[in-house]
């Protein structure tokens, strides 16, 4: 009898952990499923491999994404890992009359600087 109240924490234990871990991964396909609702044509999207673009086409298992203009690539609708938002190019925009200056200096020293060749460029090796 002993051994089985040593036991019953542990076994709880094991019970709460794999019901939060249950109830974690049902969060995370129910945002999943929403995303993929919410999808449409023109929407600015991120894929999971981070490359960000907008979204060309729609079709049941895939979706065509512009990753630059008039580039249109084929990804699975899964690949969607968020919807962006246009404040973060408002973002940048705002910040423009600061970074004029920084962007001058910044291209003086990478003009000013030569290309140092590749050691298999090299023609005296």
């Amino acid at each position: 009898m002993g051994d089985l109240v040593l036991f019953l924490p542990f076994l709880a234990l094991f019970g709460v952990i794999i019901y939060m871990q249950t109830r974690q991964r049902k969060k995370i396909q129910a945002r999943q499923t929403e995303l993929q609702a919410a999808l449409s044509v023109g929407a600015p999207i991120m894929l999971t491999c981070g490359l960000y673009g907008d979204v060309a086409g729609l079709d049941d298992t895939t979706v065509d994404v512009e990753i630059a203009p008039g580039v249109v690539a084929r990804f699975a609708r899964a690949a969607v890992l968020e919807m962006r938002t246009n404040d973060s190019v408002l973002d940048s925009d705002d910040s423009d009359s600061d970074s004029d200056t920084t962007n001058d200096t910044t291209n003086d020293t990478t003009t000013s600087r030569p290309a140092k060749p590749l050691a298999h460029d090299d023609p005296s090796a």
